[in-house]
């Protein structure tokens, strides 16, 4: 059995040119993030004969998977990136870059989120690994692909792996 990770295609909106952004400002960015186009490009799936794929309900993911899987795609909600962006309403206007900065440092603190979607992460791949014996694709984000990474791992899997995935890459693990 092969699972391979794929992040999305890259989103095509940039970043925002004020230097200090609010909260909101900063949430009405990633509501345009989430609908942007994307830079379609072909991604070489020769590394298995993949016959199931899960995706992210995100636009990016969606538009990727149906874009490189030609069969039946399984879209689930368990595959979202990561939102911590809640955690820091209130907080004073900063640059974006420090918005950044600080979405990623909350994203790897223990909280209720972060601790949610590491349940239901952890529970899509027991089941996944339980149901299929062939080669599987999932679709999603690269915090996403770095959790499913470490678990996969954990599990007796194999693979080159990342620190941060590319875009249009297929991560391969073996059992």
């Amino acid at each position: 059995m092969k699972i391979g990770l794929i992040r999305h295609f890259k989103v095509n909106l940039k970043y925002p040119k004020k230097l200090l952004l609010s909260y909101n400002e900063v949430f009405e960015w990633y509501v345009k993030y989430g609908t942007a186009d994307v830079v379609v490009k072909k991604i070489d799936l020769s590394g298995g004969d993949w016959n199931k794929c899960y995706a992210s309900p995100l636009l990016r993911s969606e538009i990727t998977a149906k874009s490189v899987y030609k069969g039946e795609i399984t879209v689930l909600d368990d595959l979202k990136e990561l939102d911590v962006l809640p955690v820091l309403k209130g907080t004073s206007p900063k640059p974006f870059l420090l918005w950044g900065l600080m979405l990623k440092i909350k994203s790897t603190k223990k909280n209720h989120i972060t601790h949610e979607f590491e349940k239901k992460l952890s529970a899509f791949l027991d089941k996944m690994l339980s149901e299929n014996n062939c080669d599987v694709l999932v679709i999603s984000h690269g915090f996403v692909m770095t959790f499913l990474q470490k678990k996969l791992r954990e599990n007796g899997f194999k693979g080159n792996g990342f620190f941060i995935p590319d875009y249009n890459k297929v991560y391969i693990y073996k059992n």
